[in-house]
């Protein structure tokens, strides 16, 4: 601390050069605390509009007809479709599932696998979300991975049989 009070107390200007360096750092640091928790935010929209979409087309797949007889089976096809079709009409991507803000992108989806078993009902959704820091010295492209599943299991009243 001595050093530093010296520094302060220079009448060389100094001190003002040690005061905007300081400055500069604490900008920097509350800029990427900010843009983390802004990408943070921005993830966990995306992802539970994602679950959200994911346990639609499951629920949306089930075949009825099974289920009188105490089976839990699923039109595997209709759930991706009913899926890629929540991203376009809900979620407002394009058909490239870029989302854009305006004319401004905002991020993408980079889908790596989508999987789904008839039985047990299941869907899993892998894949990535890209976006961009808005602030132009944290520059790149940051990806965001994720990975979310449904499904739909009979449960029979008082436990398994």
């Amino acid at each position: 601390m001595g050093k530093t009070g010296s520094i302060l107390k220079s009448r060389k200007g100094d001190g003002l050069v040690f005061i905007l360096i300081l400055i500069f750092f604490i900008m920097t640091l509350a800029a990427i605390v900010i843009e983390y928790f802004r990408m943070d935010s921005l993830y966990q929209q995306v992802e539970y509009v994602l679950q959200r979409g994911v346990n639609s087309s499951v629920e949306y797949a089930m075949l009825d007809e099974y289920r009188k007889d105490g089976y839990a089976r699923m039109d595997s096809v209709l759930a991706e479709e009913q899926f890629y079709g929540y991203l376009h009409e809900n979620m407002q991507l394009d058909r490239d599932l870029n989302k854009y803000s305006g004319e401004q992108w905002v991020y993408t989806l980079e889908i790596q696998s989508l999987t789904a078993t008839d039985d047990p009902p299941r869907l899993i959704l892998k894949g990535q979300l890209k976006t961009r820091s808005v602030f132009s010295f944290l520059t790149g492209e940051v990806r965001l991975p994720f990975t979310l599943s449904s499904s739909n299991n009979r449960i029979d009243e008082g436990g398994s049989p």
